[in-house]
């Protein structure tokens, strides 16, 4: 199996991906892991074109001879292993333009089985890029930019190959994230009312746990596993340690509330069904809004909820339970699997 990873720079893909290489080789999997910038320089190093920081100043010509040639290698070699995990850009934002990151006519040379898109915190792909002589100095404004671009392109790239494709956080356990590349176990969306529980870190902390627990038979995505919106809550927080609403800027945070319901959704569009706790009384427009969204692409809902039920809660949902227990023995019956 291919898989074409994708993420902008200092995303936290790299890292990513240095972690799963371990696990996979404690797993003694045959998996051959890839990236099409280091065999990009390495190539072109060959041809006597020593690229900079600045390579993307570079003539396109010669950037998109280095990248077929890249490919081209990494076709021929990768067929030395079982699976194969190829990093690479889908674009970049430089100076203010966007550029090409791939062409079709590349990924024709290594059609993938697969695609993935990692994200991160805002905040911390930030600090990374503050790090580097390259990023350094590329505002949040841009940066969200370059996020929604990286993620859609991907997206369109899966459809046009006709292959799935994932959006995983930096912070996806690393046995979750091999589980959702090579076993069958069924996926869920963990959706709880985030803001309401804001101010009781425990009661979320318990629903976290609960969605670790149920990771031992299924694929969870849980959306905290991106913190953007604490970022959001802190700037507009006056007593916070944190940049205020005139130093952010509103539309840094309208891009960031935007990206954080666009990414929601996405992670319910990729799982089999939706987990619901909730564990209060209290209306949360965000979990009702991802529990429409469900139904609306026919994705199962199964909540627990021990409060008085409202029936517009009821119409959401496909099975309501009191317990936590009776709906991870429902979970694991109804969608029982080899693996799990």
């Amino acid at each position: 199996m291919k898989i074409i990873c994708t993420g902008i720079s200092c995303s936290g893909r790299k890292e990513l991906m240095a972690n799963f290489k371990i696990l996979c080789m404690k797993r003694k999997l045959n998996i051959g892991f890839f990236n099409v910038g280091d065999v990009m320089h390495r190539v072109a190093a060959e041809a006597r074109v020593h690229f900079t920081d600045k390579v993307l100043d570079s003539d396109p010509a010669v950037l998109s001879l280095a990248r077929r040639t890249a490919f081209y290698e990494i076709a021929r070699r990768a067929e030395d292993y079982e699976h194969a995990i190829i990093g690479l850009h889908a674009c970049f934002r430089w100076r203010g333009s966007l550029i090409e990151g791939f062409s079709f006519k590349d990924i024709d040379i290594l059609l993938p089985d697969l695609l993935i898109n990692v994200v991160d915190n805002i905040t911390d792909i930030s600090e990374r890029m503050e790090n580097t002589s390259q990023w350094e100095g590329m505002g949040k404004a841009a940066l969200n930019v370059w996020l929604d671009e990286e993620e859609f392109l991907t997206r369109q790239l899966a459809h046009f190959t006709e292959k799935p494709h994932y959006t995983v956080a930096r912070q996806h356990t690393l046995e979750n994230f091999y589980e959702l590349l090579f076993s069958p176990k069924p996926k869920f969306y963990l959706s709880y009312p985030i803001t309401l529980l804001r101010d009781t870190p425990k009661e979320i902390e318990k629903i976290r746990e609960i969605g670790e627990k149920l990771s031992r038979s299924f694929i969870v995505f849980d959306p905290l596993t991106i913190k953007d919106m604490e970022l959001v809550t802190l700037t507009k927080d006056e007593s916070a340690d944190a940049p205020r609403v005139s130093e952010m800027g509103e539309d840094v945070i309208e891009q960031i509330q935007t990206r954080t319901i666009s990414r929601d959704y996405q992670f319910v569009h990729q799982s089999d069904f939706v987990v619901v706790i909730y564990p209060t009384d209290k209306l949360s427009p965000g979990v009702l809004s991802e529990m429409n969204y469900a139904s609306r692409h026919n994705k199962p809902v199964y909540a627990v909820y021990p409060g008085t039920r409202s029936i517009f809660f009821e119409n959401l949902c496909d099975r309501i339970f009191d317990t936590f227990e009776e709906l991870a023995d429902f979970l694991i019956m109804t969608y029982k699997t080899d693996a799990g």
